[in-house]
């Protein structure tokens, strides 16, 4: 029977339902090799790598050359640190297929696992085989300049950046989201675990216990809390409502809102959080905002908060009184799981950033201005909330570790999403963390992410040398790496945008 892309959306959107759906059609059809495909991805789009492993070595036990199967093995092992035996499925992806992604993530591990010139041969050799309209060429060039800056090689690093740049010039948008978004799926692999909402939970209560500024709702990781949400739902602070979220669904999947606790609290795969219920609503609705951070280098660790951001609204309005919980329409702000809905209104104007569905955040702090609070203390107040969270990633020592694991230029810069929800008195709390926020979207999200995509390509994009830079630092920039570094910093600051400085 033929399988469509019809599964890959049920996957994108129900997740729980298209595993479960798949499973069967394996058993049913357990020489399909697209069956075994659909299924490992199914897994690995909630980054359960364990059996994503074992659905795509039971493809290749079909299909020992499944390009795609062996790819995705190589990225499973590079997802869980094992840079090592990824290296050797990606050398065995492309002996098999020759493929242009295969080469590049040898080239890419060859970097991390400090074989510089080994990366430096795999780059150039990627770049030998390219079309020139190949979209791998933007991967290989920043790859291939920044092995080079790690080799001490500045100058011909710069010739490659040039090469870069004038992509880039030509196709703005599209090379700077690309490399954008496959920077954040290259990541350093200890970025992964905080997308499950157990383990971020867990984290953000253990930081509370030591730096109380962060803001963000009681929250309770079922099994191991159960006995302390019962405690705390039998207290004089228990919430009149409850947020239960399944620990690895994402785009609001199986999230639903209760006032009893009696059937969420038997579960075992789940987060329970307090509600917040006195959201600042726009316009009678619930909103939550998409709030950008992006890391430009783990040691000395810098970091940066975007000014602007995106606003979700629901389609419903808000009622919070316990009679009226469980409406998803009223209470979840993803409006990807709204679509249909009549309620949901997404401007096709772009310019538009303050009607609708889908808002911008600096059209939301106008408005909560107008509405007598302060927009730009909660600004504030979300870069402090930020700065908290980006504290607690380094106290667990995610920034040490990677810094220690690989030459430094070996890790792209890092781009993720915190989705914070502002209350009735203009104060952010933290909700969830995207480690690679969705790219595309509506006429508005689009151009938001663009700009902002254009400008983190232009902080970390650059040459170190021209023809106007004095002739002593040009001696610097070519024996001296911490010059180098300084320089990269500097020219980052300058290029900044509406990136905002972290204080950490």
């Amino acid at each position: 029977m033929p399988l469509t892309d019809d599964i890959r959306d049920l996957i994108e959107h129900e997740t729980t339902e298209a595993q479960q759906m798949l499973r069967q059609l394996v058993d049913a059809l357990p020489k399909s090799v697209e069956a075994h495909l659909l299924l490992a991805t199914s897994h690995l789009r909630r980054l359960e790598f364990g059996p994503t492993l074992t659905y795509y070595r039971e493809t290749l036990a079909l299909d020992p050359k499944n390009d795609e199967a062996l790819r995705g093995i190589g990225f499973c092992l590079l997802a869980t640190g094992d840079n090592e035996a990824a290296l050797a499925a990606f050398r065995q992806a492309f002996k098999a297929s020759s493929g242009a992604g295969a080469l590049r993530f040898v080239a890419l591990l060859c970097h991390r696992l400090g074989r510089i010139e080994e990366a430096i041969k795999a780059y150039e050799l990627l770049l030998g085989s390219c079309q020139p309209t190949s979209s791998e060429i933007p991967f290989a060039l920043q790859g291939l300049a920044l092995a080079l800056r790690d080799a001490g090689q500045p100058i011909a690093a710069d010739h490659r950046m040039r090469q870069l740049i004038e992509r880039f010039r030509r196709e703005r948008i599209l090379v700077a989201s690309s490399l954008v978004n496959r920077n954040n799926s290259d990541d350093f692999h200890e970025w992964s675990p905080y997308a499950d909402k157990a383990r971020l939970a867990a984290s953000l209560n253990a930081r509370q216990a030591i730096d109380p500024a962060g803001r963000f709702p009681e929250s309770f990781v079922l099994p191991r809390d159960r006995q302390a949400l019962e405690t705390f739902a039998k207290g004089s602070n228990a919430p009149p409502l409850y947020i239960v979220k399944p620990i690895r669904a994402s785009g609001g999947q199986g999230i639903s809102v209760t006032a009893d606790l009696s059937q969420a609290i038997g579960r075992d795969d789940v987060v329970i959080q307090r509600y917040l219920d006195r959201p600042y609503l726009i316009e009678g609705r619930k909103g939550h905002c998409r709030i950008y951070c992006l890391v430009t280098s783990a040691e000395p660790l810098r970091a940066y908060v975007y000014s602007e951001g995106i606003v979700r609204i629901a389609p419903e309005p808000y009622d919070p009184s316990p009679q009226a919980a469980g409406g998803a329409s009223m209470h979840v702000t993803n409006t990807a799981l709204h679509l249909g809905h009549p309620g949901l209104s997404i401007s096709q104007d772009a310019n538009q950033d303050d009607t609708g569905s889908i808002r911008s955040l600096s059209a939301l702090l106008r408005r909560m201005t107008a509405d007598g609070l302060d927009g730009k203390k909660a600004f504030g107040e979300i870069k402090a909330l930020v700065e908290w969270h980006v504290r607690l990633l380094a106290a667990e020592g995610l920034f040490a570790r990677q810094a220690a694991s690989a030459p430094s230029r070996a890790f792209p810069p890092k781009l993720f999403g915190l989705d914070v929800l502002i209350d009735d008195e203009g104060h952010p709390w933290l909700i969830e963390m995207q480690r690679t926020p969705a790219a595309r979207g509506a006429p508005l999200v689009e151009k938001i992410n663009g700009e902002m995509y254009v400008t983190c390509f232009q902080m970390t994009h650059f040459t170190l040398i021209d023809d106007a830079t004095p002739e002593a630092l040009t001696a610097e920039l070519r024996s001296d790496d911490t010059a180098r570094r300084r320089r990269e910093a500097e020219q980052e600051f300058a290029a900044r945008g509406k990136f905002v400085p972290l204080d950490l």
